[in-house]
């Protein structure tokens, strides 16, 4: 039991406490949900004919003849498709980071990283992923594909695996350094 914390044998370290999901208000919880409910918004409007590959396809050409000149229409199409799919990824990857920190404002608990709020968050990748490929049904100018559902899992699996990483090296360091406080 540690007694640095005034003696009150808390076996809790103070840089341990910083990185801990505490139980908050409703209020703040509810500020949590905001960048997770925007980023659906956004989400959602990118699943619309104005962000079709067409559209897409015009604004990357101008670009591409801005920067390099005329490139080929095939060329177009490749660099075209891979900027989309990684669009896929990186926006559903992002809804999966701020969906973690919602989760772990929602369902607080003692650690700072928990299986369940990373599952939850990529669940609601998975959940948004195929609400935007059932809603490009609706969109003349959209095709929907259950490939782009699977980059979006593995955009949100892979941002999991960044916060985990982030916290628990930030963890071992945190304790590394309590470690050489209590040895002084």
């Amino acid at each position: 039991m540690n007694r640095r914390a005034g003696g009150k044998g808390l076996s809790t370290l103070p840089s341990q406490v910083l990185e801990t999901s505490l139980p908050r208000s409703k209020a703040h919880v509810l500020l949590w949900w905001v960048p997770t409910l925007v980023w659906l918004v956004v989400l959602a409007w990118f699943s619309t004919d104005a962000f079709s590959a067409d559209h897409t396809g015009s604004i990357l050409l101008k670009l591409i003849h801005a920067v390099y000149g005329n490139i080929s229409l095939e060329a177009l199409q490749r660099i075209n498709f891979v900027v989309r799919k990684s669009a896929h990824f990186f926006s559903y990857g992002f809804l999966s980071c701020v969906a973690f920190f919602t989760w772990r404002a929602t369902l607080p608990n003692a650690k700072p990283w928990l299986l369940r709020w990373s599952g939850l968050a990529v669940l609601m990748s998975l959940a948004a992923g195929s609400g935007d490929e059932i809603h490009q049904t609706l969109v003349a100018s959209r095709t929907p594909s259950p490939h782009d559902v699977m980059i979006d899992v593995a955009g949100g699996v892979f941002f999991q695996l960044l916060i985990y990483l982030a916290i628990r090296r930030r963890s071992l360091r945190l304790r590394t350094l309590d470690g050489k406080a209590s040895q002084e």
